[in-house]
């Protein structure tokens, strides 16, 4: 008996000692998507500016075959969607409708940058060229930081559903962001 209770003494301790290591993990993952998060969002802030700083640089004679104001409305819109994730407490509905938002955005912005390689000396525009090679950063930037977020949050999501810890629905899970670059 005396065996027995022992026995059952070492595997409670066990099993506190997984518990205690998975609530640590998951602590660790929440603090780093946390930070993440943070990060991403100022990256995609400053890819927000570089496409307002683009429109602002083409000259009002392309305006025919770019929509200035809907490039502006589109890329406020989709700072605004931004602006109200907390990054402390990321609520998956506000990222989705970030996404959507910021989607929106890279096509509208795309098809202006297709629009601006094929004209030769808007091209050539010093000003519109600094405006694309930064472009070309911040996407670089964007999808390095959405993709160490991801990482953490489905590390973060994946502790949490192997887990006891797992089995109670939070309210601070991650949501993965899901943009192109």
């Amino acid at each position: 008996m005396q065996y027995l209770c022992i026995l059952f003494a070492l595997v409670a301790l066990w099993l506190l000692g997984i518990r205690y290591h998975r609530a640590q993990r998951l602590r660790e993952l929440s603090h780093r998507s946390i930070a993440e998060f943070g990060e991403l969002k100022q990256q995609l802030t400053n890819r927000h500016v570089i496409v307002t700083h683009l429109a602002d640089s083409i000259p009002k004679s392309f305006d025919p075959k770019f929509e200035r104001q809907k490039l502006r409305e589109i890329s406020q819109t989709a700072e605004d969607s931004l602006s109200s994730i907390d990054p402390r407490k990321p609520s998956p509905d506000q990222i989705r409708e970030f996404v959507c938002r910021e989607r929106e955005l890279l096509g509208v912005t795309r098809e202006l940058v297709k629009s601006i390689k094929t004209e030769n000396d808007l091209n050539r525009a010093h000003l519109v060229t600094s405006c694309l090679e930064g472009l070309d950063r911040a996407n670089a930037q964007v999808g390095d930081h959405t993709s160490i977020y991801n990482t953490s949050a489905l590390a973060y999501q994946n502790i949490k559903r192997a887990s006891l810890l797992g089995q109670r629905k939070h309210k601070d899970e991650f949501t993965i962001v899901d943009i192109e670059a």
